[in-house]
């Protein structure tokens, strides 16, 4: 792994509803366009000592950007002010170096079917 990683990847863990208009600012005011976007749905559940029960669904939307070494802050500033992260369940924020990010690559039987 080099010194400096070229390409970060940013991955946003959100609360539903976030992401669409905030991708479309991204891509409008920061000019980012690699982005990728997916939502999810899980319970959140009451248990007691007879019964459990679902409460609520909660809906989470996630995504992820992939930025240069050069706009990494500005970005990731973009991002929690854009999204509210400093209020407590809006949201997470992780960086990675797009060097330790591994692919999955096909064997070479499953290649060939």
């Amino acid at each position: 792994m080099s010194a400096e990683p070229s390409h970060w990847l940013i991955r946003c863990v959100v609360v539903g509803g976030a992401t669409r208009p905030f991708l479309s600012r991204l891509a409008r005011e920061k000019g980012v366009w690699n982005f990728f976007f997916n939502g999810s749905r899980s319970a959140v559940a009451d248990h007691s000592r007879t019964r459990a029960r679902v409460v609520q669904f909660v809906e989470n939307e996630e995504f992820f950007i992939v930025v240069e070494s050069e706009r990494l802050s500005e970005i990731m500033e973009f991002c929690y002010v854009s999204l509210h992260l400093d209020q407590p369940g809006r949201g997470t924020l992780y960086v990675t170096p797009t060097e330790r990010v591994s692919g999955f690559v096909l064997t070479e039987d499953a290649a060939l079917d």
